[in-house]
């Protein structure tokens, strides 16, 4: 498929100073008014970015840098990192922002709790941090205690030291694979991804609610978002209403695509839409992220123009939210 890039313009208007009292005022205009003044004019607002934007070299390297993850203040971003030479898998690292991000500027970033969180022996990835910044979910490979091979953790941030994981147990973690875990914006609903038997393929996604403080047995969202492909990652949108799916399934741009789904008003969700190409491409494009203040919708891509493995990406959120 072809991409092409977005334009559009918005305009706003430009209105001198003494017509503009005298429309506060709700006097009109005299005769004493300065004939010189210039009449009202119409101009073009400046064009907003309309590709997506590479985080720069602070953050991507030549390895692996994914699934953004972000404090409440948006100030603080952790991610999927590969910045250990001897390290036997990935890392979860953490950066903090100076300014915007439109200004690019971040803190070296610095693995989490070497030895605790990040093990030498482990695969650690798909951060997910509170909005407190006290508990940081996480997907883990052959860590000791878990309930399968890939297991969803979590760690307590208690006086500014991360303590020895804890794994999140049922309905979330079976003997098979489960991961990519994420909650809607009142914390009552989860969504993950899972292997486990019941399922239309290799990685589905899955639901579950909290019911009085106890979360309810897991449920398969079903065959309009999950396919016999990798479907994962499922990001709620802001409303809840929406779900952001990464897929491998046929049909998309290439490689893995970020999909959408709407639910209806009896809870079933609709078919998968392609959110287009200005975030998907012939490469893996996957694992969306937004920020607090839902401006900017991040994600991870194998895109060309970056700086090797996996790179993070951005675009305002402005230009895909309206996509079902």
């Amino acid at each position: 498929m072809k991409t092409k890039k977005l334009i559009w313009r918005q305009y706003y208007w430009t209105i001198p100073a003494t017509m503009l009292l005298a429309l506060l005022a709700g006097s009109g205009f005299t005769e004493s008014e300065d004939p010189t003044t210039p009449a009202v004019t119409m101009r073009a607002a400046p064009e907003p970015v309309a590709q997506p934007v590479n985080f720069g070299p602070v953050i991507n390297t030549k390895l692996r840098q994914a699934e953004p993850s972000f404090t409440a203040d948006g100030k603080t971003m952790y991610f999927n990192c590969q910045v250990r030479p001897d390290r036997a898998g990935n890392d979860i690292c953490v950066s903090n922002l100076i300014g915007t991000l439109e200004d690019g500027k971040w803190t070296t970033p610095e693995v989490v709790a070497p030895g605790v969180i990040s093990l030498k022996e482990t695969f650690d990835a798909e951060p997910l941090i509170s909005s407190d910044g006290k508990k940081l979910f996480f997907v883990s490979t052959n860590r000791p205690g878990g309930y399968g091979e890939t297991d969803i953790w979590y760690s307590e941030n208690v006086d500014g030291v991360w303590q020895s994981p804890k794994n999140l147990g049922p309905p979330f973690n079976t003997p098979f694979s489960d991961h990519c875990l994420m909650f809607t914006a009142e914390g009552n609903e989860a969504f993950w991804t899972s292997t486990r038997p019941g399922g239309f393929g290799g990685n589905d996604i899955w639901t579950s609610r909290k019911v009085d403080g106890v979360w309810q047995l897991a449920t398969n969202l079903g065959q309009n978002v999950n396919s016999p492909n990798s479907d994962h990652h499922s990001l709620p949108s802001p409303d809840g209403k929406s779900l952001y799916v990464t897929s491998a399934r046929p049909g998309g741009f290439g490689g893995e695509d970020i999909y959408i789904t709407t639910r209806d008003e009896t809870g079933a969700w609709g078919p998968m839409v392609n959110l287009g190409a200005l975030v998907n491409t012939n490469k893996d494009d996957r694992c969306p992220s937004l920020t607090p203040d839902l401006r900017i919708f991040m994600f991870d891509s194998e895109r060309a123009g970056g700086y090797g493995d996996k790179d993070l990406w951005w675009v305002y959120y402005d230009t895909v939210r309206y996509v079902r």
